[in-house]
């Protein structure tokens, strides 16, 4: 009895001292989770936190990669980037603290280094060029260098008042243009049947896969929009660089003649032209800035942006809503506008109770049909039962199903070389039965409940009956589409007509009245205040998978790289 009773004691004592122990074990595991959570908040607000703004700074835009209307990171949490695999910079945020720098009398002059600016779209790149153009002309210098410059790199820093090219580099604008291969004759000699289904001509859409060559119409309408795009790119660089348009013209024309000249030396050629004012050899950058600043303090522009950004946290917001990339519907993925998320991103805009008015900044040459619709009526229904001003502003493209969702908006601002219009409809049906028999010896058969089951097979030939259901149901959506434009831009139909099928460029767009402004995201978003009866404002993205009161998680977690992504998507880009 006695020893029974002496082993359940000593296993009660073992009982205690395991859950002492593990007490113990619990308090350490608490005591090192709170120190862990301190350590990320010093990171977070301490160690991250962008740097001070101070009297004489110099602000320094440097876009890295690509030139972006929103961020296209293929591994993402809650819409931060991580890892992406191509750099990419966000030019709202650029052209937003080019806006704030030349109002604060802090900053004392610009540097654009464009060393590492891989593409940018002709929009973009105008857009930038212009807002460097106005720093400019507040008095306070701006310095552009790169190793060399092409048509993007150049339009941009034409707006200098002092560019320099390194020596081994050069000055190439060559032109706006584009080439593909055209598949008619190859898939007709593989046994590839293609019919293609579109209600205007100058719907160039998958029309190579069924010609050899540009069709006419097609030829036409892009030679006036490429022809519209290089005027704008010639008369712009002429006007900031002073110098006279034909001779521009004529120089980039015999180039070949200007770089023989100086004997193959491409540096050398542009500063003769007065299309460079020096030329990099070691030190001559480093010594211009401090001729001319004494060598400032530098403050990156997203920094810049993130530290002005703190100060308005209180302010009503307008949202902006980014519509990047082909149009799908239902959900996107990297580079892609799936319908689900941009009418999510506008649901939670509108949810958001500061959020007075939403700007749609789009980028797009269209997509599915579905995916468009379904974006305009939620438009549609955030100005008429939600009571928000919309506007559109259209980026690089804003063509077919995205002007599709932009003539919803109460006001479309357009860059003017914003490439738009394509108001049409197209469908494809391609039939490999020929092509199957004839080089791998397969038949199709089968059979079916109605002449319908299966009529649209691509192992079949395309049944007759099934094509005109196909042509009918285009030319019922071109109308549909026709209809809404002319009911939203206050356009007759012959006029709709006249312009349907027709690219244009935002120029041309303007003059046509399928636009309401020129201008680029500033100017939308003064229209949006004006339009919400807004003085002042705080700007806040809202995108695919991203709650912005995740931001500060994210932050703890990913460090600057985070932290520049965080800002550039969460409504840091101000004005």
């Amino acid at each position: 009895m006695f020893e029974t009773g002496g082993k359940i004691m000593s296993f009660n004592n073992a009982v205690r001292k395991f859950g002492r122990a593990m007490d113990v074990f619990r308090r350490v595991v608490i005591s090192l989770l709170f120190w862990l959570i301190v350590v990320l908040l010093i990171v977070g607000f301490v160690g991250e936190r962008p740097p001070r703004i101070d009297k004489g700074s110099l602000l320094v835009v440097r876009p890295v990669g690509r030139l972006v209307y929103a961020y296209t990171s293929p591994i993402s949490y809650r819409g931060i980037p991580i890892d992406a695999a191509a750099d990419e910079i966000l030019l709202d945020d650029l052209v937003s603290a080019i806006e704030m720098g030349v109002v604060d009398s802090r900053i004392v002059g610009l540097w654009v280094d464009l060393n590492e600016l891989s593409t940018a779209g002709y929009a973009a790149v105008a857009e930038l060029s212009n807002a460097i153009a106005e720093f400019r002309e507040s008095g306070k210098p701006v310095l552009a260098s790169a190793d060399y410059f092409d048509n993007g790199r150049y339009r941009i820093a034409s707006a200098a008042d002092y560019i320099i090219v390194d020596r081994l580099g050069e000055v190439r604008p060559v032109g706006y243009g584009y080439w593909q291969a055209y598949w008619g004759e190859a898939l007709k000699n593989f046994g590839v049947d293609v019919r293609l289904f579109r209600s205007e001509e100058t719907k160039s859409a998958a029309e190579r896969l069924i010609l050899d060559e540009m069709s006419e119409a097609v030829r036409r309408n892009e030679g006036l929009l490429f022809g519209d795009l290089w005027d704008l790119w010639l008369n712009d660089v002429a006007k900031n660089r002073e110098m006279e348009l034909s001779k521009l013209a004529e120089w980039i024309e015999n180039y070949d003649e200007y770089l023989a000249e100086s004997n193959g030396d491409g540096a050398d050629a542009a500063l003769r032209a007065g299309l460079v004012d020096a030329i990099e050899r070691g030190g001559m950058l480093a010594a211009r800035l401090e001729a001319v600043l004494g060598n400032p303090k530098q403050i990156d522009a997203v920094d810049y942006v993130l530290r002005n950004y703190r100060r308005r946290r209180h302010l009503p917001v307008i949202a902006i809503i980014p519509v990047v990339g082909p149009l799908v519907y239902g959900e996107g993925g990297a580079g892609i506008a799936g319908s689900n998320d941009v009418i999510d991103a506008i649901d939670r805009a509108r949810n958001t109770p500061k959020v007075k008015a939403l700007v749609l900044r789009i980028d797009s040459t269209g997509g599915d049909v579905w995916a468009g619709e379904s974006i305009r009526r939620a438009v549609e229904e955030t100005r008429e039962k939600w009571n928000l001003p919309v506007v559109a502003s259209l980026g690089d493209s804003a063509a077919s199903g995205a002007y599709w969702i932009a003539i919803e908006s109460d006001l479309i601002v357009t860059r003017p070389e914003t490439i738009t219009g394509s108001i049409g409809v197209f469908s494809i049906a391609l039939s490999f039965e020929e092509a199957l028999s004839k080089w791998l010896g397969v038949k199709m058969d089968g059979l079916g409940t109605t002449r319908w089951s299966g009529s649209n097979h691509p192992g079949r030939s395309l049944d007759e009956r099934y094509a005109s259901l196909i042509s009918l149901s285009v030319s019922d959506i071109d109308e549909f589409f026709r209809q809404i434009v002319a009911e939203k831009r206050g356009l007759s139909e012959k006029q709709v007509d006249e312009l349907a099928g027709g690219v244009w460029s935002g120029k041309r767009a303007l003059d046509y009245r399928l636009v309401d402004e020129s201008g680029g995201s500033s100017d939308a978003r003064v229209a949006a205040a004006e339009l919400a009866g807004l003085t002042s404002w705080n700007v806040m993205y809202f995108e695919r998978e991203l709650d912005y009161r995740e931001e500060l998680f994210g932050r703890f977690l990913w460090g600057s790289r985070a932290r520049r992504a965080a800002t550039t998507k969460r409504g840091v880009s101000l004005f």
